[in-house]
């Protein structure tokens, strides 16, 4: 069992480099915001994004909520590969540090009242795999909705110029509401695994720290 001080020194470290990710990240949307077209709203957008994974990542880190962080993370990371040759070298640092952040939070585990909760009422065999089975299903569901209706059926028109009236006017506002279904959907199913297999694995070893 990982010690309460050796637990408390990951959790402070893990809180340090999400903060210092959305440092990175302010700094590289300031830097990309005033060098960038920001007439183009599809460019300023992205960074918005990636300016807000990396708080919504930031914060996760500090109130302990730890499958946040990862998928704030992930998609971070995914957007700095997909963007590497615009605006994803600029959002690797933040990436980086966000990942070294989720790990460290992984490390710490969820919250003292969750591992409480579990422990004083752990859930049957049974209902954890019914869990288990709604949440796989819920995230094939989602992926399949999200591949329909963004990759196959598309979300936009192209623009000349990409301003925010012309987008506004060219998007297919059905696929993007059915897309937002399906990340809802991925989110939630991913929660439910994710509690699934945290709670096994505290009931099986008899700790609270992975």
């Amino acid at each position: 069992m990982v010690s309460a001080s050796h637990s408390e020194s990951v959790e402070r470290a893990s809180h340090l480099l999400s903060a210092l990710a959305v440092l990175s990240a302010g700094a590289a949307g300031a830097i990309l915001l005033s060098a960038g077209p920001r007439a183009d709203v599809f460019f300023t957008g992205w960074v918005l994004v990636a300016v807000g994974l990396a708080l919504v990542g930031g914060i996760s880190a500090w109130t302990n909520r730890t499958p946040l962080v990862w998928v704030a993370a992930l998609a971070l990371t995914g957007l700095s590969v997909v963007g590497m040759w615009s605006i994803g070298l600029f959002l690797v640092p933040a990436a980086l540090l966000l990942l070294g952040s989720a790990a460290l939070s992984h490390r710490v585990g969820p919250r003292e009242e969750v591992r409480t909760a579990i422990l004083a009422d752990p859930p049957s065999p049974s209902k954890s795999a019914a869990k288990a089975a709604s949440g796989a299903g819920s995230v094939a569901v989602g992926a399949w909705l999200v591949y329909a209706s963004a990759v196959e059926g598309g979300l936009f028109e192209a623009c000349a110029t990409e301003t925010l009236a012309c987008t506004l006017e060219n998007t297919h506002w059905d696929a993007v509401g059915t897309t937002v279904v399906g990340l809802l959907a991925v989110s939630l199913g991913g929660w439910l695994l994710w509690k699934q297999v945290y709670a096994a694995h505290l009931l099986v070893s008899g700790t609270s720290n992975w």
